[in-house]
């Protein structure tokens, strides 16, 4: 597996690109906004000589999908996310205007993730893991051959999820990190929705939001 990272938006982002061993191609959380971020992830996927193929969502706040719109009209991919994130995803419009975002709505899932479910990105697999708290369908993405957690807004590097927006809540966003993240191997690296990546390991030893568990 070949990642690309961007960071997007007023927020801040983390957009990843994920190519395959075979050019297969799939975008978590499509934060972009400007004109500049479109053309900078189409020349990356240009120079990769990929094919685009599916738009992944950790969870659905207004930050992570602002670009879903334009990269299902752009490359006609479908749209993943978890049903329990339906609401965060319908109510996203009311959220930009909040934040005094620009955005148009784009379609709904063409498929909900399953808790469990393993994807699979030319033959290397991703395990959906059913991660809520933050919001009450986030997923992570665990590729076990890669040593890859792709956390979305549940665990950064020396923070976790903010537990005070709507529908989140504190002690299930601590049950997530402590039943399916925190129980990786240590050398599972971290790519969180906003920050720099980082490692299961070295937040078990120094993250002060984790050593309660």
């Amino acid at each position: 597996m070949r990642l690309h990272r961007f960071v997007t938006n007023p927020y801040q982002e983390n957009t990843y690109l994920l190519v395959g061993s075979e050019g297969t191609a799939w975008v978590i959380d499509p934060g972009f906004y400007t004109e500049t971020e479109r053309k900078t992830f189409q020349s990356i996927l240009s120079a990769e000589k990929a094919r685009l193929s599916a738009i992944y969502l950790t969870h659905a706040h207004i930050d992570h999908i602002l670009g879903v719109r334009w990269i299902v009209e752009t490359y006609q991919v479908p749209l993943y996310y978890h049903k329990g994130e339906e609401v965060i995803y319908q109510h996203a419009p009311t959220w930009a205007s909040l934040m005094g975002l620009i955005y148009t709505p784009g379609p709904f899932a063409s498929r909900y993730l399953e808790e469990g479910e393993i994807l699979s990105l030319d033959g290397e697999p991703l395990t959906v893991l059913f991660l809520p708290g933050h919001s009450p369908g986030h997923v992570g993405f665990y590729a076990p051959e890669s040593k890859k957690l792709f956390s979305g807004d549940v665990l950064f590097r020396g923070s976790i999820g903010n537990y005070e927006l709507p529908l989140s809540d504190y002690e299930t966003l601590m049950t997530s990190l402590q039943q399916k993240v925190l129980s990786l191997p240590e050398d599972t690296e971290v790519w969180p929705g906003h920050g720099e990546p980082t490692f299961i390991g070295y937040e078990r030893q120094t993250n002060p939001f984790l050593q309660r568990i």
